[in-house]
């Protein structure tokens, strides 16, 4: 800083001020510079996550919509099939001999395992168009039926529903709606093309070969309306599940009126024998709101310790 020397005092002070003050200038240009790419970086960042999540959305909300209401026809055409076999279990429609099966006399037995079977067919669907994007960024809507789709699917084969009530083996093999199973019923459900059988190439094709879903047929012969007959237990259950989903996404027609949903659990469904695995299974899923009518009509919370 020897120039400096040269100078006046004054001028000294002069020159000073006017280095400080373009050095200033720099760095403040150099941090509004700095400032600025943060804030466009950031508006960018948010940018582009709310067009990703919008458009994640958006393509849930597409992809389900293909299984949705098939979903929902074939949980109503089950429901139908449930109602009716309510009212009518103890004359044994459902009890039909294996010899008998491709027969004329057979069609209750026969389109009941079609029905259920076509549901679980339904229900991988909507499953698979759930994984097929990031559901992490789904709607609340959606998630609360991916709440619904994953228990309607567990609800075969979970462990609470199953085990101590019945004091089974839950690893046993023979029980027939175990997941992987399941998946191999839904197979035989599926035509070349991957579309769902009619119900016509269902008589014909258990008429040729019945071997892979036998056990469903084997598992609805046995239920029967006593408390300590676990297909029963299942059923009825999983029925007053089905009626809620209807409830929630089903049409206006669809709908059960909550004084029609307790006179079925008084007069029909009030000898549930797994009322403590039922409400251990809605609480490990999340779902006791959705299903408040069931933990209320049948008492769960009384028999959950």
């Amino acid at each position: 800083m020897e120039w400096l020397n040269s100078f006046s005092d004054k001028e000294q002070a002069a020159i000073i001020a006017a280095i400080i003050s373009a050095v200033v200038s720099i760095i403040t240009v150099f941090l509004k510079g700095v400032i600025d790419w943060i804030r466009e970086d950031r508006h960018l960042r948010y940018k582009l996550k709310k067009e990703y999540t919008f458009n994640q959305r958006m393509q849930i909300k597409e992809s389900l919509a293909k299984s949705k209401t098939p979903l929902i026809q074939a949980s109503e055409e089950l429901n139908s099939r449930l109602k009716n076999f309510s009212k009518n279990i103890d004359k044994n429609w459902h009890d039909i001999s294996e010899d008998e099966w491709a027969k004329p006399d057979a069609y209750y037995l026969v389109s009941f395992v079609y029905r259920l079977l076509a549901f679980f067919y339904w229900l991988e669907k909507a499953e698979s168009d759930i994984y097929s994007f990031d559901f992490s960024v789904a709607a609340k809507e959606e998630k609360v039926y991916l709440k619904y789709v994953q228990s309607l699917r567990n609800f075969f084969y979970d462990s609470d529903l199953l085990y101590p009530e019945f004091h089974i083996k839950y690893f046993k093999k023979d029980y027939p709606f175990f997941k992987n199973y399941i998946n191999k019923y839904v197979s035989y459900m599926k035509s070349p093309d991957g579309s769902l059988i009619s119900y016509e190439q269902f008589e014909k094709k258990i008429a040729e070969n019945h071997e892979m879903i036998k056990p469903v047929f084997g598992y609805i012969s046995k239920i029967r309306k006593e408390s300590s007959n676990q297909e029963y237990n299942i059923i009825i259950s999983f029925h007053l599940f089905l009626l809620l989903f209807l409830n929630k996404y089903g049409l206006d027609y669809h709908y059960t009126s909550r004084e029609k949903f307790r006179t079925l659990i008084t007069e029909r469904y009030n000898d549930l024998k797994i009322r403590k695995g039922l409400m251990n299974f809605f609480e490990r899923n999340k779902i006791v709101d959705e299903v408040k009518w069931i933990v209320t009509d049948l008492s769960l919370r009384d028999n959950s310790n």
